[in-house]
């Protein structure tokens, strides 16, 4: 077409531009794109548009944005695509900032307008945000749109698996992505149960699984240990649906055979499936050896693991828990020698929670908050009322080698402790508190909070980097497996 066709239109430039979206396909992006600046066509809605969704999805949303702004003139299209290219790239907070701008602009959202910026509010898990979208898709009409739909039960199960099942039993109808979404929704929050009867669901609806389908179909089996179903959908029901298994099912599987005890198998199933270069894999199977204090294959695998990724905190973080839980503190002294050796750096723990209109964000041993005060005086307040129904401060999960004193101070001040005493001082009496986290929940921070939610009758859902942990009644949604 380029030896033949010497002058394209803005159709031509639109498809080629969508195909090199579709294959991320960059530099071929950026040639067509020089080409459009030379024959003044980038200024096209159209043309614009096109480039704006091709750099959002070869992961420059930067560039994205440039190709928006020297848009004369801007629709609801253009906006839309430039947020989902923001989106995509997890620039959430960017993204609303958008959909503010759009509507000060006077450019009426439509319905994937809606459910880009439901998304965004998906990924930074802000509920209040999310609700008062959904009241606006109400007044202007689009709730019963599929889009908006989707993208509501993606924002609510986020933050709170009930409202995105109530969104998903009023949809007037439903997709693949409507029921995947509900299904994988169902297994983070650790309500696997729940996951495979809307699965069974499902399939009595004659709808087809899809590829994500068995993702939270076999993460539900790993959290309730059924490995014979697991086998099956994975090597019979997956085959007569013509379903290729990919290394997200065959990860799942190695989840459920460590939360059934079976590390050898998982370890064998691992490297029979060509698998041994998945570092999420190894890592399910390390956090396993944690769990069963199987230290000797927890150390086989940390190495394995920092074989294929030099630099990855978490490993080394894991592997020093299984030192210091040993009381091995030359372990201990070992791996950060290794880490300041490597430039490695363990990422601080950050918290954050939402009251109100404003979040709040705790950096763990972060004393200079500005409601330090009022937090210490609850931490202590109750951590005594939940001593005395049997907490003991975990100082396995405290990697100093200091007096006990020491570190139950330490432990009073991890970043998730602290956002729950300002959710508890600062909400209604009753409300649910939510809180985000950077990292995974310790094993201290996760008991204390069963037991908080005990003595406060208060549900606690933290979402960190493994699960939602939905705590009610001193009781967690992850079983305490995660």
């Amino acid at each position: 077409m380029v030896g033949e066709v010497e002058q394209w239109d803005h159709v031509s430039y639109v498809a080629v531009l969508g195909h090199c979206a579709s294959t991320k396909e960059l530099l071929l992006g950026r040639q067509v794109h020089a080409q459009a600046l030379k024959r003044r066509l980038e200024l096209s809605v159209y043309v614009g548009s096109a480039l704006v969704d091709m750099y959002g999805k070869c992961e420059c949303a930067y560039d994205a944005s440039s190709a928006f702004e020297v848009l004369p003139e801007k629709n609801v299209v253009s906006w839309t695509a430039v947020m989902t290219a923001y989106t995509q790239n997890e620039l959430f907070e960017e993204a609303l900032q958008l959909f503010l701008d759009l509507k000060m602009e006077g450019v009426q959202p439509n319905e994937f307008t809606y459910a880009v910026a439901l998304n965004s509010c998906a990924g930074l898990a802000a509920l209040k945000n999310g609700n008062a979208l959904s009241a606006s898709t109400m007044k202007t009409g689009h709730w019963g749109a599929l889009s908006v739909c989707n993208a509501l039960i993606n924002m609510y199960a986020k933050s709170g698996i009930n409202d995105a099942w109530r969104v998903f039993i009023s949809m007037p109808w439903r997709d693949v992505v409507s029921w995947n979404s509900i299904i994988i929704g169902y297994a983070h929050h650790g309500l696997a149960r729940e996951a495979m009867s809307v699965f069974h669901d499902m399939l009595f609806a004659e709808e087809t699984p899809s590829y994500v389908t068995f993702v939270g179909v076999l993460s539900a089996c790993a959290q309730l240990g059924l490995v014979d179903e697991g086998l099956y959908y994975l090597n019979t029901m997956m085959k007569e649906m013509g379903i290729k298994p990919g290394r997200e099912h065959y990860t799942c599987m190695v989840g459920l055979l460590c939360r059934d005890g079976r590390l050898d198998e998982a370890e064998h199933f691992i490297l029979g499936n060509y698998i041994g270069t998945d570092v999420v894999a190894w890592k399910s199977l390390l956090g396993s050896c944690q769990v069963y204090k199987n230290y000797g294959l927890g150390h086989r695998v940390a190495e394995q693991i920092l074989q294929l990724k030099p630099n990855d905190v978490g490993t080394y973080v894991m592997l020093s828990n299984m030192y210091a839980r040993a009381n091995r503190w030359d372990g201990v002294v070992k791996v950060r020698k290794l880490m300041k050796e490597r430039g490695v750096r363990k990422e601080p723990g950050v918290s954050w929670i939402q009251v109100g209109s404003e979040v709040q964000v705790f950096t763990s041993d972060n004393k200079n908050h500005q409601w330090i005060n009022q937090i210490t005086r609850k931490l202590r307040e109750l951590i005594d009322q939940i001593k005395g129904i049997g907490y003991v401060p975990n100082f396995a999960v405290v990697l100093h080698d200091v007096e006990d004193e020491q570190k139950a101070e330490h432990l009073m001040y991890h970043s998730e402790k602290m956002s729950l005493a300002f959710g508890l001082i600062h909400s209604p009496e009753g409300a649910t508190i939510r809180i985000m986290k950077n990292l995974r929940i310790c094993d201290d921070c996760h008991v204390t909070m069963k037991l908080i939610s005990l003595v406060t009758r208060r549900r606690i859902v933290v979402r960190d980097t493994v699960r939602f942990h939905c705590i009610e009644d001193g009781v967690c949604s992850c079983d305490d497996h995660w």
